[in-house]
């Protein structure tokens, strides 16, 4: 699995998105920047983050999403309402935490200080 591109500016200003393990050449300067120097495990750390929050709000998701489906079986009620509620807890109680966790995470990633060559 590929991880996100690496944001590299060069000296001269100009701004490449890098996928990690490459090396890009500046065009107007003619330097060299490889993303190899960013330590890998550094880098799949964050992935590994990453893909653990959103495993996080998918299985949550699909917890209340089968609870209320085995509700609607065994019962033999109407639970659109129930439905509607589950939704609406999910997206207005546990998303905004869930993204003001992701967003902190994402502020706090490391910033690596690549060489050019």
């Amino acid at each position: 699995m590929k991880g996100p591109p690496i944001t590299v500016r060069c000296d001269c200003g100009v701004v490449q998105h890098v996928p990690y393990g490459e090396t890009w050449t500046c065009p107007d300067c003619g330097r060299r920047w490889d993303t190899n120097q960013i330590p890998a495990d550094e880098y799949f750390g964050v992935l590994r983050d990453m893909r653990r929050y959103r495993i996080q709000a998918m299985a949550l998701g699909s917890a209340i999403g089968l609870a209320v489906v085995l509700l609607a079986a065994f019962t033999h009620r109407p639970v659109f309402p129930l439905a509607l509620i589950a939704m609406t807890g999910w997206w207005i109680l546990y998303m905004p935490q869930w993204r003001k966790k992701v967003r902190m995470r994402a502020r706090d990633l490391p910033r690596w200080e690549l060489r050019s060559g």
